[in-house]
């Protein structure tokens, strides 16, 4: 499928400048290396991409004032998976992202992409966007076909991501709602061992994770 700003393609597009991390406000941001990008975007617009995550945030033309330069960022915030919503059948589907810096003026909405874990062929799932308050808090932005015209974002799922219309950066998380045992959440294993082994002994460390490329790049440190 298609969304809207799809015409523009990662290098297309004249204004951005890619940048390191080190602004004043990526300071206090919880990263690790390599789950975190930045950018500085203009009038033409771009595409902000956290390698091998399938997270990213297309700023389309126009989204931004003519004459402005924004330095925009995406973290995956790893901390936050515990303090992230799993009340009753509810569970997390994607990664929690930080997309900012919050409070710009957007003349357009950009739009967030998520990898998340859901069998979408599944017929009982209740998908819900939800975002982080200043207190820490999770608070449901949009339940996805109920929208209404007052609804402050538009998501649209397809297999493996989801990608959402924000007028407002923050933190978000993908997470669904199962009301029947038909709802399916995929996962993938992932079986780590050592390359030398010294012993008649074999270690092995085998991991569920969910199926979304963020997971496996979070293990892939230890």
């Amino acid at each position: 499928g298609t969304y809207p700003g799809d015409n523009i393609r990662d290098g297309h597009f004249a204004g951005v400048r890619n940048k390191a991390l080190g602004s004043q406000h990526l300071l206090s941001l919880p990263r690790e290396h390599g789950n975190s990008a930045s950018g500085t975007f203009g009038y033409l617009g771009g595409r902000l991409t956290v390698l091998d995550t399938g997270v990213s945030l297309l700023v389309p033309h126009g989204a931004i004032p003519q004459g402005k330069f924004y330095e925009m960022y995406l973290v995956l915030n790893k901390a936050e998976s515990a303090l992230l919503p799993s009340e009753g059948t509810q569970t997390v589907l994607s990664p929690a992202v930080s997309c900012g810096p919050t409070g710009l003026l957007l003349c357009r909405p950009v739009i967030l992409t998520l990898p998340h874990c859901a069998d979408v062929s599944s017929p009982d799932w209740i998908y819900q966007l939800k975002t982080q308050a200043h207190q820490g808090s999770w608070e449901e932005v949009v339940t996805l076909d109920e929208e209404t015209l007052n609804t402050p974002c538009y998501c649209q799922l397809e297999a493996k991501s989801c990608h959402i219309l924000l007028d407002q950066l923050g933190t978000y998380v993908f997470v669904g709602e199962s009301y029947s045992r038909s709802a399916i959440k995929r996962l993938q294993l992932a079986i780590f061992a050592p390359t030398i082994c010294t012993s008649l002994e074999y270690s092995l460390k085998v991991y569920c994770l969910e199926d979304t490329p963020d997971a496996l790049k979070v293990m892939l440190p230890l």
